[in-house]
């Protein structure tokens, strides 16, 4: 398998909800399984805030995935039943127009001519794409995390087009907390002096700032339990007081650099200003409005101990839903590994991914 790339809104700009327009988009997508000769077992996944659109990769690959023990014939991302497309999204990195790609009018990366992302705006792309690929309705969409939001409001704002959603780990919108850990992950990288207001294409990148987000990141991710489980406060063997000295340092500095590799910064700020702003009653007399549209069966599963999107958040989220007359389907529970749970703990989540995307099959 290898990644796909297609060019949409050729003819007609795409206006961004900010503002400004973008046009030439390329879009990265990869598919997995067959679609059936009804076309009615297409699956989108929505990836999450620096994903891409590769959640599997075949062995002979040797690469793994971010959903690679999820997906395969008869797991819970069941490839021998459904039709998985899933692509980058707008304003990443990974094969999808964002900052880092060329503006054909300059010939130079766009840098911090890049116009603000909205996940309205996401969507937009998504179901240019799926017209495209001529998909004419999707038997559902699933997404954790900044995914969950982009599969709730493709059911706000297509609502005859999918029908079933699964929302992992994500509210209607960002908390404060939250968004103050986005500010200061994004202070991080605009206060490297190599950042150069987001045109560094041709110089020095902001690593270090890059790095620094990425840490105060994963503390987000993850729980305490699961840090103290993996590290408590052992030391390294050859610790260095004003650097690594104990292991869990040494585990963040290894996860800082290690996203340098695969991520850019100006892609980083744009989509957690997305993550940020966020708001499923935009264009919408009010939010109980938007949230009346969905017609989809609807599953929301909360991780208990979430350090980012948080159980008040995702209970609150629940009742304004329910309040709306969405059929929804709640699941909470605990794991150790908080918000990464719908990522790696497979046993949690599997009946609750396989039951969601049968939504509406189950009950007929």
């Amino acid at each position: 398998m290898t990644i796909k790339t297609t060019t949409l809104f050729t003819q007609q700009p795409l206006d961004l909800l900010l503002g400004g327009q973008l046009d030439h988009i390329n879009v990265a997508y990869q598919t997995y399984g067959e679609l059936n000769a009804e076309k009615s077992n297409a699956v989108l996944i929505c990836h999450a805030l620096t994903g891409d659109a590769e959640p599997y990769f075949a062995k002979e690959q040797h690469q793994e995935g971010w959903w690679q023990n999820f997906m395969g014939d008869g797991l819970a991302l069941d490839t021998s039943r459904y039709f998985f497309i899933c692509s980058n999204v707008l304003g990443g990195c990974k094969g999808t127009t964002g900052p880092a790609s060329l503006n054909p009018k300059t010939n130079r990366p766009y840098g911090s001519q890049f116009p603000s992302v909205m996940v309205q705006d996401l969507i937009k792309v998504q179901k240019a794409l799926l017209d495209t690929l001529e998909i004419p309705h999707l038997h559902a969409i699933i997404g954790g995390s900044f995914g969950g939001m982009q599969a709730t409001q493709w059911a706000i704002d297509y609502p005859d087009f999918v029908s079933n959603v699964v929302n992992l780990c994500s509210s209607l919108s960002f908390s404060a907390e939250a968004i103050g850990f986005n500010h200061v992950m994004r202070q991080a990288v605009i206060n490297d002096p190599h950042f150069n207001n987001g045109d560094y294409y041709d110089g020095e990148k902001p690593d270090k700032g890059l790095a620094i987000a990425r840490m105060l990141g994963m503390l987000t991710y993850r729980t305490d339990i699961q840090l103290n489980k993996a590290f408590g406060r052992a030391t390294k063997a050859e610790g260095n007081l004003q650097g690594d000295y104990f292991q869990v340092e040494s585990y963040l500095s290894y996860q800082g650099q290690k996203f340098l590799a695969r991520f850019d910064a100006n892609s980083y700020l744009h989509l957690l200003r997305a993550l940020d702003l966020y708001d499923p009653s935009i264009g919408y007399a009010d939010l109980n409005t938007a949230l009346s549209r969905i017609k989809a069966a609807y599953t929301l599963v909360a991780v208990e101990n979430d350090q980012l999107f948080k159980l008040p958040e995702l209970r609150k989220s629940k009742q304004l839903l329910e309040q709306s007359g969405v059929r929804l389907t709640y699941h909470e529970f605990a794991s150790d590994y908080g918000h990464d749970a719908f990522l790696v703990d497979y046993a949690f989540f599997e009946k609750k991914i396989r039951d969601g995307l049968a939504g509406d099959a189950l009950n007929t």
